[in-house]
Order: structure tokens, then C-alpha cells, then sequence
């Protein structure tokens, strides 16, 4: 069977119960899935809320959040209020499935094959998730409020913010559900502010867009002042 590489977006391969699979394409930075028709996913299914979850992408960062449905949300068997989705990740509404595909994963490929069996595809994908990247970094909190002093950052994707599951936690009152982003491509760290955030700096110079990390580079946003430092694995 032809194997096709996603290269453009991530996207989600759906598995209603009793019907057919489809893939969709996560156009826009927000996709709704509930009971309503307007909803970008709709599901004819009373067991689902008219707005039951969304899915929104914060740079190249992908989350789903429960929109206080009445019968939840899961992500790999956990119910969830908010998570970041990994590539492979299978979302569970009521009897429905779906799975995960990031394009920035080299793992994210989908059977082209209109045969494809998803629920088959949805047991091999769970069990096999994305590599770690090969170094890691961490940051040493100096000032503000974060929920720990020090953040190990072991993800191609980690966001600051209050948002749960981001990364580096922030807490003040006023702390921005998503501030920044610092992304992991093998050996090189980039930062970038959060689409609609301002006020990113590194060491005193103000970052519009995605910029390199080096190590010992001091980082402020969102009120929070902290040290970047580069881990490199152990070589025996």
C-alpha cells in the first residue's frame, strides 16, 4: 500500500462509531467538534455536548480542550480538561475516535489506501509514540511566578504559560494562557511570542519572531525572568 507524507498541516483521522473513517486537515488556528452542525467536526450523537471540544493551535503547538461537555473528553485513555496533543495521540468522544497527526512528525505518515482499517491503525499508533529529541535543555527561574524554579524542556514543542500543560507553568493573576514558545529541532532552541503576545525579550532585545537560543541566554516574558542552559546527552 502507497504511503502518503503530511507535509502541509497536522490533521486527525476520524472514526465515528458505525460509520465510515475520514481524514480531516486542522485548517485555522481553532476546530470545533460537538453535536451542532455549524461545529467544524459535527457528530450526530446524543451522547455528545452541542460544543463538546475544540482543538486549537498555538503556533505549531496543537491543544484540545473539553468544553465542559457532559460526558468528557480523552486523550490515551485519560479524560482531560486541556492537553498538548503528540503525534499518534487518539482522542476519545463518547463511542468516537480519532487520531492525532502532526506534520512536523516524521512518524506522521497515513495509509493513502481507502480500505485503511482506522481502528487497527488507532491500536498500532498508540503504542508507538514520537522519539525524544536528542538534546534537551533546561531554564533556572530568576524572578516571577512560575509553578517550580527550574523546567527540564524535553519536547520539540514546549510553551510558556498558565495554560495547563504548558511546559513552564506560569502563575501570576495576570499571566497569559500562552506566552511563548521554545521549540526543539534536534541541537537548535528557538523562542518565539505566542501569536497575539508582545513583550518577549532575549538578553534585553525584544524577539518578534522565532529566534535561536544559546546557552546562558536570559529570557523575559510575561513578567517572568529566567536562564536558558543547553543539556547535551552523555556520550560513554
Amino acid at each position: 500500500m502507497a504511503k502518503t507524507v503530511i507535509t502541509d498541516s497536522a490533521r486527525l483521522l476520524v472514526k465515528l462509531h458505525r460509520q465510515g473513517s475520514q481524514s480531516i486537515e486542522l485548517r485555522g488556528d481553532t476546530f470545533t467538534i460537538g453535536r451542532k452542525a455549524d461545529n467544524d467536526l459535527p457528530i450526530d450523537d446524543h451522547t455528545v455536548s452541542g460544543r463538546h471540544a475544540k482543538i486549537v493551535r498555538v503556533q505549531s503547538v496543537y491543544f484540545i480542550e473539553d468544553l465542559k461537555s457532559t460526558n468528557g473528553t480523552a486523550v490515551n485513555g485519560k479524560t482531560i480538561e486541556r492537553a498538548q496533543l503528540q503525534d499518534a495521540d487518539v482522542i476519545a468522544i463518547g463511542r468516537h475516535r480519532m487520531i492525532f497527526q502532526d506534520s512536523a512528525s516524521p512518524s506522521a505518515t497515513v495509509d493513502a489506501s481507502p480500505a485503511c482499517d482506522l481502528n487497527q491503525t488507532m491500536a498500532i499508533s498508540s503504542n508507538h509514540p514520537s522519539a525524544a529529541p536528542s538534546t534537551t535543555a533546561k531554564v533556572l527561574i530568576t524572578a516571577g511566578k512560575t509553578d517550580r524554579l527550574e523546567y527540564h524542556l524535553t519536547k520539540t514543542a514546549n510553551l510558556i504559560g498558565s495554560q495547563q500543560g504548558a511546559a513552564i507553568q506560569l502563575t501570576g493573576w495576570f499571566a497569559p494562557k500562552t506566552a511563548a514558545l521554545i521549540s526543539n529541532r534536534g541541537s537548535v532552541f528557538t523562542i518565539g511570542p505566542s501569536h497575539g503576545t508582545k513583550g518577549v525579550l532575549v538578553n534585553g532585545t525584544n524577539v518578534y519572531a522565532q529566534q535561536q537560543l544559546k546557552d546562558g541566554d536570559v529570557i523575559e516574558v510575561a513578567g517572568v525572568t529566567m536562564r536558558f542552559y543547553v543539556v547535551r546527552p552523555n556520550i560513554p
